[in-house]
């Protein structure tokens, strides 16, 4: 007969490993994301009469603080063309704003929602 004690010994560890991992698997989740994002918001861009130059400013970068995954993706000032990327996504005064900022995140939200899930079913797996 066992006081359970064993049994939670193995939970600890189990729940240990799984937290040593899962930084790491939602980190490539999100990434995978983002960079469709990227890709969809270059796509679009590419598509404009006037600010297909802008494409190659759209980049992706991490920001990492303990325990969290930070993704930010769109067009980078410091590169060429980003700077019009108010113009296309916000406008001005005068006019603009023809882009949609937030289609990229509503097609590519569904995706990544799913494979954190699958991820989480994983996890779930190893206790």
């Amino acid at each position: 007969m066992s006081d359970g004690s064993a049994e939670l010994r193995q939970l600890a560890t189990n729940l240990g490993h799984v937290a040593g991992d899962a930084l790491k698997g939602v980190d490539a989740v999100l990434k995978k994301g983002v960079d469709n994002m990227k890709r969809e918001m270059q796509a679009d861009v590419i598509g404009s009469k006037h600010f297909h130059g802008m494409a190659g400013s759209i980049t992706y970068e991490s920001h990492y603080l303990p325990g969290r995954a930070r993704w930010v993706v769109g067009p980078d000032k410091s590169r060429r063309g980003g700077a019009l990327g108010n113009i296309y996504y916000f406008g001005t005064s005068r006019g603009g704003g023809s882009g949609d900022i937030d289609k990229p995140l509503r097609s590519e939200e569904p995706k990544t929602l799913r494979a954190l899930a699958d991820l989480l079913d994983k996890w779930a797996g190893q206790l």
